[in-house]
């Protein structure tokens, strides 16, 4: 008696051990093939795969007068547009793109990949620094690229952070200049000249402005005296920083397919694939 060949039942019968033992049995040749072929790719795949590399970095953005310059979400947005970067770090990050030996001809080459893609940006959860991580089965170019990345991002902060901090100078130096004037003024209320005045005979008009010059000149350089030191603090290398890593880039080396894993991969999805075409096929008949 022929084995009927429609073995499973329909989607809206219910279906059986039986029925799954039968199907299985029908068509074991077909998955037999697939686990085979899954089973020595996978284990192909592990014996020949090399070791896959994963970098890190952190990095605090540019700071003025202890805030930042940009604001670490919008420098996390401009991350992910290739127009932030220079041509360099398209050739660090990706050398395989630029296959040709000439060099110099080989940058002219049109960018059709997303940096993006090769590198993942992120915020800690403080929201105060910006990580970097990159997979690659070669340490120099995760090296390469993510210090490529640094410099783009300290480079295009700086042309906010330096007229700001320039602006800072130009003001600590009229400060200063005050301050000399104020106290060399301070100098002259002791000279000849004023105790001449003293001695004029008005003792009370001339004591009175006297004093009132000495208060005002004393508030005047205590005042300058605290914006200086205000500004100097903003300048500080505590308050003012450029884009910068706070740790070297760690790489790590992930462990790589052993053949054993690869082959039960390799297995697993064979045996997958296997049932899932025997399904399509008795679902045609």
């Amino acid at each position: 008696m022929k084995t009927p060949q429609n073995i499973l039942p329909s989607f809206d019968d219910e279906i059986s051990i039986a029925d799954i033992i039968l199907f299985l049995k029908s068509h074991k040749k077909m998955i037999l093939i697939f686990v085979i072929i899954g089973t020595l790719l996978g284990g192909l795949y592990g014996n020949f795969t090399g070791p896959v590399y994963k970098g890190s970095i952190l990095i605090s953005p540019a700071k003025v007068a202890g805030e930042y310059v940009v604001n670490p979400k919008i420098t996390l947005t401009k991350l992910d547009m290739n127009s932030y970067y220079s041509k360099e770090t398209f050739l660090n990050c990706n050398p395989d793109f630029y296959k040709d030996k000439d060099k110099d001809k080989d940058k002219d080459k049109d960018i059709d990949y997303d940096i993006s893609n090769l590198v993942k940006a992120s915020l800690t959860k403080d929201g105060d620094l910006i990580q970097l991580l990159m997979q690659n089965k070669n340490k120099i170019v995760i090296k390469d690229c993510l210090n490529s990345m640094i410099d783009d991002i300290r480079a295009s902060q700086s042309k906010i952070a330096d007229p700001l901090i320039q602006s800072k100078n130009n003001e600590l130096t009229l400060l200063e200049e005050k301050l000399k004037k104020a106290e060399a003024f301070k100098v002259k209320l002791n000279d000849q000249q004023i105790k001449e005045l003293k001695a004029n005979g008005e003792h009370f008009s001339v004591n009175l402005l006297y004093t009132n010059m000495i208060l005002f000149n004393n508030k005047d350089i205590n005042e300058t005296i605290a914006e200086i030191n205000k500004i100097k603090m903003d300048l500080s290398s505590e308050q003012t920083t450029p884009a910068s890593n706070v740790l070297p880039i760690n790489i790590e080396k992930k462990p790589p397919l052993t053949p054993k894993l690869g082959a039960l991969s390799g297995l697993f999805v064979g045996l997958c694939l296997g049932i899932l075409i025997a399904l399509i096929k008795q679902m045609k008949i």
